[in-house]
């Protein structure tokens, strides 16, 4: 297949699906593990995924193509208050978005993923921006190949507070291909992913409850609640 005209070339990212409420088509957990190598994680998972109120965080670094044409690091933020959703995953400035069920709102929370049914490992117990923890490790791969996933439980609140993911870095081409011959053939759209060797990590941080508060003036993040999600993304003690 050829792609003609292409639009656009970018990475594929295993988190952006999660902070986008109208994508549902993300594989969710299931609420229960299915073997008992996850059950503590998936309890966790769970236990975030319960909060009324949730900021999640995502740092990942752009690779040289992406500083090539432009593209600046940012921090990813989503705040979850209620049934509402706070985020700048798709632009640059946040916008505002109503959760119309619960499937949406965990997509928005950034750990809907992370509910693991096989295969979880428990690491040794670390200390992150002051915090006891416990980590949890499983694989999972969508058909890109192996992603490499950590988990950090507050040993405290029971809550997730940090994960990282490792997982192959794909090309995205978009276009417009004509499937058949002959003068007047429609158009299709195609997406093609190449993979092209590199990966990528992203370190996500988590706050819950009193922690998460609204945007401010001009849609700033909370300087305390920023300050804190810095320290659980850098990971030292």
């Amino acid at each position: 297949m050829h792609l003609a005209r292409p639009a656009t070339a970018h990475r594929r990212l295993f988190w952006p699906a999660l902070l986008c409420a109208c994508s549902l088509a993300w594989p969710l957990g299931s609420a229960r593990a299915a073997d008992t190598t996850c059950t503590a994680l998936a309890r966790a998972v769970r236990a975030g995924l319960g909060q009324q109120r949730i900021h999640a965080a995502i740092d990942v670094p752009l690779n040289g193509d992406a500083l090539k044409v432009g593209l600046k690091p940012m921090l990813v933020h989503s705040i979850v208050i209620d049934q509402m959703q706070y985020s700048n995953a798709t632009r640059q400035a946040f916008h505002q978005v109503a959760l119309k069920s619960a499937a949406e709102r965990d997509l928005a929370t950034d750990l809907a993923a992370f509910e693991a049914e096989s295969g979880c490992r428990s690491l040794a117990a670390q200390r992150v921006a002051g915090r006891a923890t416990q980590v949890f490790a499983f694989s999972t791969d969508l058909g890109r190949g192996e992603i490499r996933i950590k988990v950090w439980v507050d040993t405290a609140s029971g809550l997730p507070v940090r994960a990282l993911t490792d997982e192959p870095d794909v090309d995205v081409t978009t276009g417009f291909t004509k499937p058949g011959a002959g003068k007047g053939a429609p158009l299709k759209f195609e997406v093609k992913e190449t993979p092209n060797g590199r990966r990528v990590v992203g370190t996500h941080a988590y706050l819950y409850g009193d922690a998460v508060k609204p945007l401010g003036a001009r849609g700033a993040v909370d300087p305390a609640a920023l300050a804190q999600l810095q320290a659980l993304l850098k990971g030292a003690p």
